[in-house]
């Protein structure tokens, strides 16, 4: 039972950020690779803020403002780049902001992590915290499915596939990428929120280079753009990527298992779904 109700955290706990970071990179085919740099501001607003204060609304607030304004960033960086120039510099702004929180040890204790994170009242036991989060994550793949068949939808689409022509017919780019960009930065948050108080403990390990390995793995396995697709690919990959953890091997050997399997999955993705991930632009 209990790892189930794990399990049950872990993958309500990757939806939202998931598959709003789907809409950046999977349906509007910006190369955002630096979701893990607005997970770090996030959570560290939201922990400190939390330990200083002991305000839940307060700390949500804070790191709420502190992943909008570094997902504004990016989605200005998204309109002045070409895409791989973005790849690139989003990329560098993750291991960048990661340094920094592992280096201003006076702010956020460094390698050793800040620990002691309070739970709200409510959250007393994983079970209840756990079916909190599935809630949620529920919520938010009807708020996907309903975004994905909007106006916002159908514009990023467009932008997506043929820029100048979008551009022609009255849509703006800098305002879909800020709309794309700031619901990343609410999934974020709330992804933020509940991890910190289910972990109880903030360390920058979980910001490392193999969580954002998942990410792109999940949204290429499940179909780039596909709210439902991706919802299976983090539901089946997230149970074989805990699963590991219990198989009849050395602890030494988990890890790099676990990421040769990964890169052999996402191989196999980029290949299967290279005319999706990068498509031909249409010509006339």
């Amino acid at each position: 039972m209990p790892f189930f109700i794990h399990i049950l955290f872990v993958i309500s706990n990757w939806i939202p950020s998931m598959l709003s970071h789907n809409v950046i990179f999977g349906k509007g085919k910006i190369f955002h690779f630096g979701p893990m740099g607005v997970a770090i501001i996030s959570s560290y607003g939201i922990v400190i803020t939390l330990k200083s204060t002991g305000s839940f609304a307060l700390a949500f607030l804070v790191g709420l403002v502190c992943a909008l304004l570094i997902s504004a960033v990016f989605a200005w960086l998204s309109v002045k780049l070409e895409p791989d120039a973005l790849g690139v510099i989003t990329l560098a702004m993750h291991i960048a902001i990661l340094n920094i929180a592992i280096n201003w040890t006076s702010l956020t204790r460094g390698a050793l992590g800040i620990p002691g994170v309070p739970r709200l009242s409510f959250f007393s036991s994983n079970t209840t915290l756990s079916i909190t989060m599935a809630v949620v994550a529920v919520l938010w793949i009807i708020f996907m499915l309903y975004l994905d068949r909007s106006s916002f939808g159908r514009q990023i689409s467009a932008l997506a596939e043929h820029e100048w022509y979008a551009k022609s017919i009255g849509i703006s780019k800098i305002k879909i990428n800020l709309i794309a960009f700031f619901i990343y930065a609410l999934g974020m948050t709330i992804v933020a929120f509940f991890s910190m108080q289910y972990l109880t403990i903030l360390h920058p390990n979980d910001f490392m280079f193999p969580a954002f390995i998942f990410y792109i793995t999940c949204e290429l396995a499940g179909k780039p753009g596909s709210v439902l697709g991706v919802t299976l690919a983090i539901v089946l990959l997230t149970i074989l990527k805990e699963g590991l953890r219990f198989m009849p091997i050395p602890t030494g050997l988990t890890g790099p298992l676990e990421l040769i399997i990964f890169g052999v999955i996402l191989f196999v993705a980029v290949w299967w779904r290279r005319d999706s991930v990068f498509p031909n632009t249409r010509s006339v």
